[in-house]
């Protein structure tokens, strides 16, 4: 087995999206992450959904004293996956990250914490294992025996335990099942019982390369190392102000060895930790999770050590970056010492767990106090909502209460000690076995035959008939499920143990990801993805591949997505459509939307048939997408009748029962459902109005006033995900002011909205004052204008308007009630009558601007001296406006 570059490795959220994404549809059936510092909003965000929404049963175990979170930040805990603490005398430090599939595995062990820093700012090392086809490797068996052992030197809860337990049974079981494979490799090395440098085969080396973003005070770590390895050359990597060190310690320590340090770059934090050594030609490396400390090398975890977990391998790259300046270990100077703290504190009150079945509460903690120990539960972790519910007795470890009557989902512990002071733990989150336990996905409701990612259904037309096919059948199935409640994603039985109002969306979207795959749930909702850097490329990551055929040394596992660019971290948000494929993407995205309501009988609103909610939305975002890829021609407007459609789709009623599916989904959804919508108006009003009398103008104008109280309700920032920027030529987007803009209109109150909004859009100021219209702007000749702005406002007041445009240089005034029009156009000092009847308007007559060539004059102009035309004379009536009044404001206000 070779080392090599695992180009497409970012972080762990890869091995979970990649799984997500496997054509053979493989089961996941445990996740496992460890670290030192954990973030639980983070890995809810990233890791925890994909992982459920793939069956996983999860467990996510780290420091007792090293938690990133807010209690009242974390809402999946103990209900989705089990949140494990250990505690030792040291820090505990591992950085693994487990895929237990029924066929196939994944192990990530390295440096980076479950965090956004870990697992996306930092620089990290990984060494990552795939094996496939029932395959194991020695890496497997001896996290078994690792996983087996840790409870015996580790303080952690019983159930907590249990379940490393379980997964080292697992482990151990796929091992000695699989057929024979080479020994050589990649090993696992910890140090539960000797420490790491007495695992090191002792030198002499020709040379030792090492780094590690922490080296103890007194650089201990570094003394023994060369010591054991009796290097003839050392190079010790060092950023120079975010490394901590102490330069005379180091010098002291390194002293008598031909030492250089290299300098590294700091334009990114680099927390991969690595000892490689050369004798000869052939290179070995040590890298994980221990820094160049005493704790982490030197002494066991019995002994007091920090609990570490390292890859030794054999033949690799190297892994210090060549580039960067170097300087003599005289020249070192500097002390940039940081805390790395420990959960060595004594004093400490620490919970490791609680856990809640049918036979009560059960507490665990790190160690028993003297004193009776206060227990407080919290439904949400809060301030001011906790309860007390009991002590545990003095002398006790674990303990065991009645089932409160409102059970919480966060407990703490307090007591006070005997010499007067209070102590408080840090809250824990009641873990609930059977919520936990690993979810069937193949039994839950109609769902999508295949996995589709959005690159493969814009370039791959076999994907892309499939997929249609895939939409019809699920629109069917989902119609003739009517028996029973109904899940509002899938259309299936409801679990009324995974319903609680607590997880209720992340149920949900479980549920979607179930039916319609991850990539696709993602782009229906917007849960996307956080962008975690790109891998670096300098090196630091190794990749270890075995699958059956390996094993049995026939050959080398081909990785077919190595090389793929839509990577999940990073990913371009706005898809490349190759021109030639383009004609292709508009047909099918006309037919993915024609799938969305059907014409059938069960079901639905009016008898038809449609889609589950989430396939509605994805659709919609498909088509946002292609619109954003330039995939229609500049003079193609055929788009706009798909919108209409869409638009349609996202207000149809689904539920079998007659409700919509925004009624039986969790709220999150309907908020989804009006941005989407507002986006989606905000493109097909692009080039149109909502009060004109063209073809875009009134399709537009139908779709705004059918869903009009859906944009009203939206949120912009619920779809911003779909706002994207016009990279590509003959881009239709929304833009968040746009969508915005569209949200606010909709909320108005005022009748004359819409116009208003048309005229300004147009570049026009619009005002009103004492039954007069002002309409002002650079325009040359005002008559189409006040034409125009007659024929839109006069549709909202059957006694008429009266309308004056002002141009640059001219005016015009107008007063209109169907079917007659007077007409004022200065220099000219007379009023002119016209008759419009339907289907003309008063724009239609009047665009050209040459009131020589416009029909229906009534009679010959009327001059002032005359006093108002009839028609005039009406409309003022109507207005309450005398004509000597206006005839004042008309010209005063020009003069």
């Amino acid at each position: 087995m070779s080392a090599a570059m695992h180009t497409r490795f970012a972080s762990p959220v890869t091995l979970l999206r990649e799984w997500a994404e496997r054509s053979d549809r493989q089961a996941l059936h445990e996740v496992l992450l460890l670290g030192f510092t954990v973030d639980l909003p983070f890995l809810e965000r990233v890791a925890i959904p994909v992982a459920r929404g793939l069956g996983a049963r999860t467990a996510v175990i780290g420091d007792a004293a090293q938690g990133l979170y807010d209690p009242v930040d974390v809402r999946m805990a103990g209900r989705n996956y089990l949140h494990g603490l250990a505690r030792c005398r040291g820090a505990f430090h591992p950085k693994a990250v487990l895929l237990f599939g029924e066929h196939a595995c994944r192990l990530a062990v390295g440096s980076g914490n479950p965090t956004l820093s870990g697992w996306g700012a930092n620089d990290e090392l990984w060494t990552v294992l795939e094996t496939e086809d029932g395959a194991s490797h020695p890496l497997l068996a001896d996290l078994a025996d690792w996983l087996e052992a840790l409870p015996d030197v580790v303080g952690m809860a019983p159930w907590a335990a249990d379940h490393l337990g379980e997964l080292a049974g697992l482990l151990a079981e796929r091992h000695v099942n699989a057929p024979v494979g080479r020994e050589s490799g990649p090993r696992l090395l910890h140090n539960l019982h000797r420490s790491l440098l007495e695992q090191l085969t002792p030198g002499p080396v020709d040379e030792v390369q090492m780094y590690a973003p922490f080296i103890d005070p007194k650089a201990q770590a570094l003394r023994e190392l060369v010591d054991h390895l009796a290097p003839g050359r050392v190079t010790l990597g060092l950023q120079p102000r975010w490394s901590s060190y102490d330069a005379e310690t180091v010098k002291r320590a390194l002293s008598g060895c031909s030492t250089r340090i290299r300098l590294l770059d700091e334009t990114r934090m680099r927390h991969g930790k690595f000892i490689e050594w050369r004798v000869g030609e052939r290179r070995h490396a040590l890298t994980g999770s221990p820094n160049l400390t005493r704790a982490a090398l030197c002494r066991s975890t019995g002994e007091g050590g920090n609990c570490e977990l390292a890859v030794l391998s054999a033949d690799t790259s190297p892994l210090l970056p060549e580039e960067g300046p170097t300087t003599p270990l005289a020249g070192l100077k500097g002390r940039t010492l940081r805390s790395f703290t420990t959960t060595g504190d004594d004093r400490g009150l620490i919970l490791l767990g609680a856990k809640t079945d049918s036979e009560g509460l059960h507490v665990s903690m790190a160690r028993s106090e003297p004193v009776p120990v206060r227990i407080g539960t919290s439904p949400d972790g809060s301030p001011g909502s906790w309860t007390d519910i009991g002590s545990i007795p003095a002398g006790r470890s674990v303990f065991s209460f009645p089932v409160p009557e409102v059970p919480g989902a966060a407990v703490r512990a307090a007591c006070l000690r005997p010499d007067g002071s209070s102590v408080e733990s840090p809250a824990v989150f009641v873990y609930n076995p059977v919520q936990c336990a690993r979810r069937d996905t193949h039994a839950e409701g109609p769902r999508l035959r295949c996995d589709y990612t959005t690159q493969a259904l814009f370039t791959d037309e076999r994907a892309a008939r499939r997929f249609e096919a895939d939409l019809l059948r699920l629109r069917e199935l989902t119609a003739a499920r009517s028996a029973s409640r109904v899940s509002p994603a899938t259309a299936g039985p409801v679990s009324p143990a995974v319903r609680s109002d607590v997880d209720r969306w992340d149920a949900y979207l479980a549920d979607c990801r179930r039916m319609i795959g991850l990539p696709l749930t993602d782009l229906a909702f917007g849960t996307a993805r956080i962008d975690l850097p790109q891998p670096t490329t300098s090196g630091w990551v190794l990749s270890a591949v075995t699958s059956a055929m390996t094993a049995e040394g026939d050959g080398e596992h081909t990785e077919e997505t190595a090389d793929e660019e839509d990577s999940i971290d990073g990913a371009a948000r706005v898809p490349y459509v190759p021109p030639a494929q383009r004609a292709r993407c508009r047909v099918w995205v006309r037919r993915w939307t024609d799938t969305l309501v059907g014409s059938g009988t069960p079901g639905g609103a009016a008898g038809r048939p449609v889609q589950p909610l989430p396939v509605r939305l994805l659709v919609a975002g498909l088509y946002v997408q292609l619109l954003a890829a330039g995939v229609w021609d500049e003079d193609d407007h055929s788009w706009r009748e798909g919108l209409s459609r869409l638009l349609q789709a996202l207000g149809a009623q689904a539920g079998p029962d007659g409700s919509t599916a925004e009624q039986q989904a969790p709220p999150e959804t309907g908020r989804r459902v009006d941005a989407v919508a507002a986006v989606l108006m905000t493109l097909l009003s692009q080039d149109a109005t909502l009060t004109g009398g063209g073809e875009r103008d009134v399709l537009a104008a139908r779709a705004w006033q059918k869903h009009k109280d859906m944009i009203a309700r939206a949120d912009p920032a619920e779809a911003r995900d779909l706002m994207l920027p016009p990279e590509q030529a003959l881009a239709r987007v929304a833009s968040w002011s746009e969508v915005e803009r569209l949200a606010a209109l909709a909320k108005e109150d005022d009748p004359y909205a819409e116009v208003i909004e048309e005229l300004s859009k147009a570049g026009w100021s619009v005002g009103y004052e004492d039954g007069i219209w002002d309409i002002a702007g650079s325009f040359g000749n005002p008559v189409p204008v006040v034409a125009r702005a007659a024929d839109r406002l006069g549709r909202h007041r059957t006694e008429g308007v009266l309308v004056r445009a002002r141009g640059s240089r001219r005016w015009a005034f107008a007063a209109w009630a169907s079917p007659w029009l007077v007409l004022l156009n200065p220099p000219a000092r007379a009023w002119r009558t016209y008759q419009v009847h339907s289907p003309a308007t008063p724009e239609s007559r009047f665009s050209s601007g040459d009131l020589s060539a416009v029909p229906g004059l009534v009679g010959a102009p009327v001059p002032f001296a005359s006093g108002p035309p009839e028609a005039l004379r009406a409309v003022l009536a109507e207005v309450g406006l005398p004509y000597p009044e206006l005839m004042w404001r008309l010209f005063e206000d020009t003069t």
